[in-house]
């Protein structure tokens, strides 16, 4: 809507206007009534506050917020479809999650992506971070070592967690190239 580029839908957030409540990110797409498509980018979203095109495709004059807070809504809402997405690779078993098992799973290459606490040790963050970029796989360090234990087994602390190829891993890829993207273009 911003640009007026035609991209793959996979690349466009969706927003709503609910009364009471102004325009808000429509996380999981299937919110009830009009729905304004834009592309997941900080200019397209400038593009859309400054042309009118919210009020244009919702039909009627609403209350925009700024633009910071247009771009935190959508991140927060990247952030929450990765939190997501790792749940569920986990539930999956499609994960293996511990330090013994990720160096056995990673010396059998069966592992794409490494999760690593971003508050695990040095020496630990060493060791497995160099030995996932000799093997070319993406290492994620966004949640925490608490954090990661509660999602993986409701342990108190896991410092890293390797996520075996298939779809769970493009999907979890996917929300977190997305989240990076989102954050590198606000730094500038």
């Amino acid at each position: 809507m911003g640009c007026r580029e035609v991209a793959e839908p996979a690349g466009w957030e969706r927003f709503v206007y609910v009364e009471g409540h102004g325009l808000i990110h429509d996380i999981r797409r299937k919110a009830p009534g009009r729905g304004v498509w834009v592309h997941a980018d900080p200019q397209c979203l400038q593009k859309a506050l400054e042309r009118g095109g919210f009020q244009r495709s919702l039909k009627r004059r609403v209350e925009l917020p700024a633009l910071s807070e247009l771009l935190e809504q959508v991140r927060s809402g990247a952030r929450r479809r990765l939190d997501e997405a790792l749940q569920i690779a986990l539930r999956a078993r499609a994960t293996t999650p511990g330090q013994t098992f990720v160096k056995e799973a990673m010396r059998n290459d069966t592992l794409v992506v490494l999760i690593l606490a971003s508050d695990a040790g040095e020496s630990t963050r060493t060791k497995f971070a160099t030995n996932a970029q000799r093997k070319g796989m993406d290492v994620i360090e966004l949640w925490t070592g608490d954090e990661l234990g509660q999602m993986a087994k409701g342990e108190a602390y896991v410092s890293v967690i390797g996520v075996e190829a298939g779809p769970h891993a493009e999907r979890i890829l996917k929300h977190w190239k997305s989240l990076e993207a989102l954050s590198a273009t606000s730094k500038t």
